[in-house]
């Protein structure tokens, strides 16, 4: 019989990771549900945000003087800026954006200015995943501090089951409903377990930046942390607020075209523009690299004075510019962000599944908890419910700063509602009939709001999947996820 390639472990360490792992599966489930939900669903924010709010005509390329007429109407319209951007057409999103300090607006194909650029609920979604909507340095802290308990859970559950791998495809679908989701959530574990791990790792990276930042200042840069900024991005010229005319941005771009043709900009920014110490950054996007991109820097004149090495600098620069991309799958396009998607539900349901197997424990050992079945129940289902309901409420016009305390107050008040209730199979139904009707509503808005824009067929795809996504939802029975446990299983105690 063939050795597995699991180190054997004695009975004690296995009881020991197994109680680790359910203390803090315990402690974290709820919020690291909706952690690594609102990330799956982040997954698709270009394409969401593009989808939300559709009124501009699709825009596939800008000229380098179409950009130059864009810098100078944004300099009009906020001519104390200190920084312009210009957000450049990518594949996956057909957007020409620009603005300053005071907000960005959409862009026509000639350069102008057309209104304001506004996805309140894609920026609800993204402030829910990186910050929680708490105060963003104290939000991205708590968020990555999770990240780093996410790999210990996997790391504790491997720990935990000596027989992980032997039992990889082992998956019974027929009876003790314990087992049943023990499997489930097993096997997903050990699937998933190369995903989960570097999302959570590269996720934990940047939500801890600032606070390692501070340390290696401490350590390595006798506390300067400009000067740690620098190592990292690159060294800011010295400041010289004297008027004088916009920085050449057409000629920057024709430059960057000669020195990186391989660079698909996507960002210009200008920094101080319309002094003498303005200068331009471009981001070039590397197709082979996993980079964000390399930022070519340029004088007022257009002309090139360096990279800061994001492709080519120290390994550690690389990684550190590396991490966004691969934390949310910005590579490879739709087939990699469709993958990332299919394995971030994967990993809800290894959390759903985890919480669930622990109430089972408890009712076979007569000691049922049909409040917090309930509650868990609605958790799971009234989390995709209730962002649905804040993408509903952002299309009839409520603004961005309400849609957290929608979120957050529906949650709550939803999940104590099904703890008096006591039911985790009516709960779990119940917020099921909110999510499918959420999604058809909104549907519908965004259609009478956009109709023009459905000659666009990702508009219309995307609209029939959510609909679909409503019919699919629907079609879901039994508690928290969707297994074929037995329904008394999940019953209150009689």
């Amino acid at each position: 019989m063939a050795s597995s390639i699991w180190p054997k472990s004695s009975k004690a360490r296995v009881d020991r990771s197994l109680s680790a792992h359910s203390v803090m599966g315990l402690a974290i489930s709820a919020v690291m549900f909706i952690i690594c939900l609102s990330g799956t669903v982040a997954v698709f924010e270009d394409e969401i945000g593009w989808w939300e709010n559709p009124a501009s005509a699709a825009v596939e390329t800008v000229s380098p003087a179409t950009a130059q007429t864009t810098a100078r109407n944004v300099i009009a319209a906020q001519p104390g800026t200190t920084h312009l951007y210009l957000y450049l057409p990518r594949e996956n999103w057909p957007r020409y954006v620009a603005g300053g300090d005071d907000g960005l607006q959409t862009v026509t194909p000639g350069g102008e200015l057309s209104g304001e650029y506004e996805t309140p609920w894609n920026d609800f979604l993204i402030d829910l995943h990186y910050y929680l909507n708490l105060p963003a340095s104290f939000g991205m802290i708590v968020v990555a501090t999770f990240g780093v308990m996410l790999i210990a859970m996997a790391i504790s559950g491997f720990l935990a089951h000596p027989r992980i791998f032997r039992d990889a495809f082992r998956f019974r679908r027929k009876g003790q409903a314990r087992l049943i989701q023990a499997d489930l959530h097993n096997r997903l574990s050990v699937w998933t377990a190369p995903f989960t791990i570097v999302v959570a790792g590269t996720g934990a990276m940047i939500g801890l930046f600032a606070v390692v930042a501070l340390v290696l200042a401490q350590t390595s840069f006798d506390g300067d942390t400009r000067a740690l900024s620098e190592a990292i991005f690159g060294e800011e010229p010295a400041m010289d607020e004297t008027p004088t005319r916009l920085a050449e941005v057409d000629a920057a771009l024709l430059n960057l075209s000669v020195v990186a043709p391989d660079a698909d900009p996507f960002l210009v920014i200008v920094h101080d523009p319309g002094t003498a110490g303005q200068h331009v950054s471009i981001y070039g996007e590397h197709h082979d690299r996993l980079v964000y991109g390399e930022m070519y820097n340029f004088d007022a004149a257009g002309n090139y004075t360096g990279h800061t090495g994001f492709s080519d600098g120290e390994l550690g620069q690389q990684i550190a510019m590396s991490t966004y991309r691969v934390h949310f799958g910005d590579f490879g396009g739709l087939p990699v962000k469709l993958a990332y998607f299919v394995f971030g539900i994967a990993l809800c349901i290894i959390i759903a599944a985890g919480m669930n197997i622990y109430f089972l424990k408890r009712r076979e050992a007569g000691r049922p908890m049909p409040g917090f079945e309930a509650a868990w129940s609605a958790l799971v289902w009234g989390t995709p419910a209730l962002l649905t309901l804040a993408l509903l409420a952002a299309l009839v016009g409520l603004p961005a700063v309400f849609l957290g305390w929608l979120f957050w107050a529906g949650l709550v008040a939803a999940s104590a509602a099904c703890a008096v209730r006591g039911n985790a199979i009516q709960s779990g139904a119940l917020m099921r009939i909110i999510l499918a009707v959420a999604l058809s509503l909104s549907v519908i808005i965004h259609a009478a709001r956009f109709i023009p824009s459905y000659t666009n067929p990702y508009i219309w795809i995307t609209s029939a999947g959510l609909l679909g996504l409503g019919v699919c939802v629907l079609s879901i029975k039994g508690g928290a996820i969707s297994v074929r446990a037995p329904r008394q299983a999940l019953r209150p105690a009689d």
